[in-house]
């Protein structure tokens, strides 16, 4: 796992982890965020279970496919 922090945001690469890691380090580091940060997280695939869970969470998101298959969540707390 790599982590590379500029400012606020966060890059978090999770694709060489085997299930359920991706899904469970996602949401620890989206739990952990203060308000105002974001986290950008790359997984195997399009993770429909994490964007449920952080959808419940109240959290804002964008996902998108990457040309490998793998992608790209952004994740951000919302300011307080």
């Amino acid at each position: 796992m790599t982590i590379t922090t500029i400012a606020r945001v966060a890059e978090l690469d999770l694709r060489d982890l085997a299930a359920p890691e991706p899904f469970l380090r996602a949401l620890d580091a989206a739990d952990a965020l203060a308000p105002g940060d974001v986290v950008c997280v790359l997984t195997p695939m399009l993770p429909h279970p994490l964007l449920a869970a952080l959808a419940e969470r109240g959290l804002g998101f964008r996902a998108e496919n990457l040309a490998d298959g793998s992608a790209r969540v952004r994740i951000e707390r919302p300011p307080a």
